[in-house]
């Protein structure tokens, strides 16, 4: 091999090294100053923390229904998600 190669092939060695070196800091440092931070930050008067117990809640899709009789998955375990009648190849509409 001749020298200019090995050197640029050294070059590029140290700088995959010092770039990974630095992403490494990053995955270290990052979760730490987030901490840090939260620890840190002053808390409001009107978190949800300290919510009025009569105030209104939103229920959020996935949250379990008051109706007991409600299936989540119903749509995917009893209907053709796919849209084709496998057992006579046609097509569905709807």
């Amino acid at each position: 091999m001749e020298g200019g190669i090995v050197q640029l092939l050294v070059k590029v060695m140290l700088t995959t090294f010092v770039l990974m070196g630095v992403i490494m800091l990053c995955c270290i440092v990052t979760p730490r100053l987030a901490k840090w931070i939260d620890a840190h930050r002053p808390r409001r008067e009107d978190s949800p923390d300290s919510a009025d117990p009569n105030a209104p809640t939103v229920q959020g899709p996935f949250d379990k229904s008051s109706d007991p009789d409600y299936d989540l998955n119903y749509k995917i375990y009893h209907k053709d998600i796919y849209g084709v009648d496998f057992k006579h190849g046609k097509e569905k509409n709807g």
